[in-house]
């Protein structure tokens, strides 16, 4: 049962129909994850970030400053939480843990993918939604948040750096 009246969907190839806010959920996503890979690689902010997150002391020593950066990361990570929740609030009925499911598949598609890489997470993304997905039709829509959890279970167990990490040895 649904509140609110579902939004008209267009025919794609495969028998496959997309409403038009799932499309911009879509187009939302990936110039998101465009403008941060751009934004990760390009600029002076971007890149003082990413040294900082590799090592702090070392970033500070060549003059970044890091409680700038703690705070620039902090917005940037408030601003993708807004983005989300705008995106995916008419999707969801309004109450206090409606972004449980949400934040439980995303943090397992970072834990799938790697911590420390984005096409990896966005492979991850994908493959968590699939098998999600997959689940949900085989056993139950009701299980969806098990399986997420059974993912972050199964490959911390398995490999903790994630399908596509790569083991980091550092010396002291």
């Amino acid at each position: 049962y649904h509140f609110f009246p579902q939004p008209k969907s267009r025919p794609l190839p495969l028998g496959v129909h997309l409403s038009v806010h799932d499309a911009w959920i879509i187009g939302a996503a990936l110039a998101t994850a465009l403008g941060l890979a751009i934004f990760f690689r390009t600029t002076r902010a971007g890149i003082a970030l990413r040294a900082v997150a590799q090592n702090e002391r070392a970033a500070e020593l060549m003059g970044v400053r890091v409680a700038r950066i703690h705070a620039l990361t902090w917005g940037i990570a408030t601003l993708l939480g807004a983005v989300a929740g705008i995106l995916v609030v008419p999707r969801l009925f309004l109450e206090p843990s409606m972004m449980f499911g949400p934040l439980l598949k995303a943090f397992a598609a970072a834990v799938l993918g790697a911590m420390n890489s984005e096409a990896a997470a966005i492979l991850g993304a994908w493959l968590v939604g699939f098998i999600v997905v997959l689940a949900g039709g085989v056993i139950s829509t009701e299980f969806q948040a098990t399986i997420a959890f059974l993912i972050i279970v199964l490959v911390l167990t398995i490999k903790p750096d994630g399908l596509f990490g790569r083991h980091q040895v550092k010396k002291v």
